[in-house]
C-alpha cells in the first residue's frame, strides 16, 4: 500500500516499488500427484447433463447457433474449414457438443458422430504434418469417444499420439526454442503447426484425453501429462504471476494464441483432473487479471484494442473465446458481448456458468496500473463512447517479439488524438516499425551508434532494438516508479534509462500526468542527460490530423477512424491544444502528410525519405508528427509539454504558464510541479478544491 504523506491543497505523487522490488516469484504450487477422470469428456466441459440442462434454459440461444451449423454440417457431409491450415474448423466442435446434448436428451444423435467419422477417414488428415487442426481433432474425438468404435477409438488416437513428439522429439515439455510467455509455447488460435513450437494446448488436449484409451502412445501421453504436472506448478504459474495480466507480446500476438488457448488449456487441465490453475495464480496473475486488461484496452470510440506494441486494433474477440473459462464477471460480460463480435457459440455451451451474473466494465476504476507489463490505463469515464482515454507505459521485455516502446502514450477522445506512427508494417519486413520513431519518445542522438536489425532503418536515436533477441527473459527497459490516481487526476513516472544505450544517456525519465475535469489536461515531463553534450535530444509526437499553429503553441482534431475499420461510436470530434513550455527556445517541426509520414531522424543524413512500407496506409492512421529539438548548450534538457482537450469548435486554449524549476499554471485551475533532479515526483495543487485529494490504491489488500 502506498504512504502518501498529505498537505492541505497539496498531494506529492508518491513512490511505487519497481519491477526489482515487487514479491519474487513463488515457490512451486503444490506438487503432487494427479488423476485424470475415467470417462469422457474430459475436456473443456465440467457436467454433460448440466450443460443439456442450460441448452434448453439459459443458453438455449447459444445451443440453438450450435446445433444449426451441426445439422448443416450433417446435410453437407463434412466439416467446413477442415482443410483450411488457418481457420478454425469450428463445425469438429459443434458436432462434437451436438452429439453430447441431445444424447443426454435422449434424442436421435448419431449423425454428429458419423458426418465427424467420415471426415476423419483413415485417419490421415488427424496426423497431416501439412496441416492439421491437431488441437480441435482431439477436442473432438474427446467429446464423440463413446461412440465410437473399440476400433476407431484406437485408429484415430494413435493418429492424434503421434503428434505428442512433434518438435520436442520428446513427450514433455522442453520449452525448446521459447518460453512460458511466448506466443508459440502454447499454439496458435487454429491449434495447428503454423507458429506452433511446443504446442503445449494441443498436447496436453491430446496427452488428456488419450490416457486409459489403449493406443500404442499410452505411455507418451503419460510422459507428457507428468511433465505438465511437474513444471507448469513449478515454473509457468510463478512467472505468469510476475507477468501479470497483460499478455507479454500484447494483444496482437497474444490474440493469434495466447489470449485464447492459454484458457482453453487451464480449463482442459481442470475439467479432467479437477486441478485449479486458475485458482493457484494470483490475482494479477495471467490469465486470471487478463479481463481487466482486455476492458482497459478498449478505446472508448470503437471498442477495438488499442495499437499498443504489436496490437492490431482488432475487437476484443480473442477473448471472448476465453472468457467462458474464467468465470468471473467480467469475464461474462466479454462472453456475452463476444455473441456480436464471434461466429462461434461452442465455448459458450461448452464453459458458461450461467449462475455468475455478468459486470460490465464500469465496475472498474478509472485508472489501473498493471505493473508486471508496467502499462498504465487512464480514462474519464466507462460506458460513454465520448470518453477520454490514454495509455502510458514502461516495463521490461517479456518476449521477442516485444517492441522496444518503452515510455510511449496514446491519447484518444472521439477519436485517435496521439497515436503512432500510421500502418501496420511487420517486425520480419519492415524494421522502420520496429524502431524507435514510429512512436511518442525522447531520442538522443549519437552519430555512430549502430543498431540491430538495421535494414532500411538507420540511426533514429532511440531506444536499443531487443525487438527479435534472444533471452534471457525478463529483460530490463524501464519500469512505472511511480503511480497514484484520485478522481482527479492520475500519475505516473517511468525510469527508460536502461532502455537507451549506456554509452549515450546517464537519465531518460518520463512523468506522465492527467488532469481530469470539464476541461481536460495531460501533463508530460521528460528528464533527459546525455554521456555528451554533442549528443543532441529530440521530442517526438505523432498526431492523426495536421497541426496547426505556429512555434510551441500547436492544435489539431482528433481523427474519429484514424484507429478502426469504419466503425466509429462515439459522435463529433474534439481539439487538442499543445504547448511546449521546455527547452527554453525549443525548435519545433511539423512533419508528414503524403510522402513524408515515416520520416528518418532529421539527425541522420542518410535516413532523409520516406520509409515506404507494405501495410504502410493501414489503420492506424497517423500521417503527421512534431518534432521538439533541444537548441541549448549542455547535455541535460527538460521537455516539459501540456496538452489540453477541448470541444471541436474551441478556437483559444487554456491560459498556460511556466513555473519556476519544472512547474506549470494551468489557467486558475491547476498548479503543477514536478522535481528537476532527484527522485521523480512533485505536486498537484487543484485549486478549486478546498480538501486534500485523496489517493487510492489498485491492490490494497494483497501484499503486493
Amino acid at each position: 500500500m502506498f504512504h502518501v504523506m498529505r498537505t492541505p491543497g497539496l498531494i506529492p505523487f508518491c513512490l511505487l516499488a519497481t519491477l526489482s522490488s515487487l514479491p519474487a516469484p513463488l515457490g512451486a504450487w503444490a506438487q503432487g500427484g494427479y488423476t485424470v477422470k475415467p470417462g469422457h469428456p474430459r475436456l473443456l466441459v465440467e457436467d454433460v447433463a448440466a450443460m443439456a440442462r442450460n441448452c434448453v434454459g439459459p443458453l438455449a440461444e447459444d445451443y440453438r447457433v450450435v446445433k444449426e451449423r451441426a445439422d448443416a454440417a450433417v446435410r453437407r457431409g463434412g466439416i467446413q474449414y477442415v482443410s483450411n491450415a488457418w481457420s478454425i474448423p469450428e463445425d469438429l466442435m459443434n458436432c462434437g457438443l451436438t452429439y453430447l446434448v441431445e444424447r443426454e436428451l435422449g434424442h436421435d444423435c448419431r449423425q454428429y458422430v458419423d458426418v465427424v467419422v467420415k471426415q476423419w477417414g483413415d485417419g490421415s488428415i488427424i496426423s497431416n504434418r501439412e496441416g492439421s487442426h491437431f488441437g480441435y481433432h482431439a477436442l473432438a474425438y474427446d467429446w464423440i469417444y463413446d461412440a465410437l468404435t473399440p476400433e476407431q477409438r484406437v485408429q484415430y488416437g494413435d493418429a492424434l499420439g503421434s503428434w505428442l513428439r512433434f518438435f520436442t522429439d520428446k513427450p514433455e515439455i522442453q520449452l525448446k526454442w521459447g518460453h512460458w510467455e511466448y506466443n508459440q509455447t502454447w499454439g496458435p488460435i487454429h491449434l495447428n503447426i503454423m507458429n506452433c513450437r511446443d504446442a503445449l494446448t494441443q498436447k496436453l488436449f491430446i496427452a488428456l484425453t488419450l490416457t486409459g484409451t489403449g493406443t500404442r502412445y499410452e505411455s507418451d501421453a503419460r510422459s507428457f501429462l507428468d511433465s505438465w504436472n511437474e513444471r507448469v506448478p513449478a515454473e509457468c504459474l510463478p512467472k505468469f504471476d510476475l507477468m501479470g495480466g497483460v499478455w507479454s507480446e500484447s494483444y496482437g500476438h497474444g490474440a493469434y494464441g495466447p489470449v485464447t488457448v492459454i484458457p482453453y488449456a487451464f480449463q482442459a487441465w481442470r475439467t479432467a483432473t479437477g486441478i485449479d490453475y486458475f485458482a493457484a495464480l494470483k490475482p494479477w496473475g495471467y490469465p486470471v487479471e487478463s479481463p481487466r486488461w482486455v476492458a482497459c484496452t478498449m478505446m472508448p470510440h470503437n471498442e477495438r484494442t488499442a495499437w499498443i506494441d504489436d496490437g492490431d486494433g482488432s475487437k476484443p474477440s480473442a477473448f471472448a473465446r476465453a472468457a467462458p473459462m474464467l468465470h468471473d464477471g467480467l469475464s461474462q460480460w466479454f462472453s456475452e458481448r463476444g455473441r456480436e463480435w464471434l461466429r462461434e457459440r461452442w465455448q459458450r455451451v461448452a464453459c458458461t456458468d450461467p449462475a455468475i451474473r455478468p459486470e460490465a466494465p464500469d465496475t472498474l476504476p478509472l485508472a489501473y496500473l498493471f505493473p508486471g507489463a508496467g502499462h498504465v490505463y487512464m480514462r474519464s469515464a466507462w460506458d460513454d463512447p465520448n470518453a477520454t482515454w490514454a495509455f502510458f507505459g514502461c516495463g521490461p521485455q517479456f518476449a521477442g517479439h516485444s517492441r522496444d516502446d518503452e515510455g510511449h502514450f496514446l491519447i484518444c477522445k472521439q477519436g485517435a488524438l496521439v497515436s503512432r506512427q500510421g500502418g501496420q508494417g511487420h517486425n520480419d519486413s519492415d524494421y522502420y516499425a520496429g524502431g524507435s520513431l514510429i512512436f511518442n519518445l525522447v531520442t538522443v542522438f549519437d552519430p555512430k551508434e549502430k543498431y540491430r536489425r538495421d535494414r532500411g532503418n538507420e540511426n533514429d536515436g532511440g531506444l536499443l532494438r531487443h525487438v527479435y533477441e534472444g533471452g534471457p527473459f525478463p529483460r530490463e527497459r524501464g519500469h512505472i516508479v511511480a503511480f497514484e490516481t484520485t478522481p482527479e487526476y492520475t500519475y505516473a513516472a517511468a525510469d527508460i534509462t536502461a532502455g537507451y544505450s549506456a554509452d549515450k544517456v546517464r537519465e531518460v525519465t518520463r512523468q506522465f500526468l492527467y488532469l481530469r475535469g470539464a476541461r481536460e489536461y495531460f501533463v508530460v515531463f521528460d528528464r533527459v542527460e546525455a554521456t555528451r553534450p554533442e549528443f543532441r535530444r529530440h521530442f517526438f509526437l505523432h498526431v492523426p490530423d495536421e497541426p496547426r499553429g505556429v512555434g510551441n503553441r500547436l492544435s489539431w482534431l482528433s481523427q474519429p477512424d484514424a484507429d478502426g475499420q469504419g466503425e466509429v461510436l462515439s459522435t463529433g470530434r474534439s481539439r487538442m491544444f499543445l504547448s511546449t513550455l521546455l527547452p527554453k527556445d525549443a525548435e519545433v517541426v511539423r512533419r508528414g502528410g503524403e510522402g513524408e509520414e515515416a520520416w528518418g531522424h532529421p539527425l541522420e543524413p542518410t535516413a532523409q525519405y520516406n520509409h515506404t512500407a507494405e501495410g504502410r496506409n493501414r489503420p492506424p492512421r497517423c500521417p503527421w508528427r512534431i518534432e521538439v529539438a533541444d537548441p541549448n548548450p549542455g547535455a541535460r534538457t527538460r521537455f516539459l509539454h501540456v496538452f489540453e482537450i477541448s470541444g471541436e469548435t474551441e478556437q483559444t486554449p487554456t491560459e498556460v504558464r511556466l513555473l519556476p524549476a519544472a512547474g506549470v499554471q494551468i489557467g486558475d485551475l491547476w498548479r503543477v510541479r514536478f522535481n528537476d533532479d532527484g527522485a521523480l515526483g512533485g505536486t498537484v495543487n487543484q485549486q478549486a478544491l478546498a480538501t486534500t485529494v485523496h489517493t487510492e490504491t489498485q491492490y490494497p489488500d494483497d501484499g503486493r
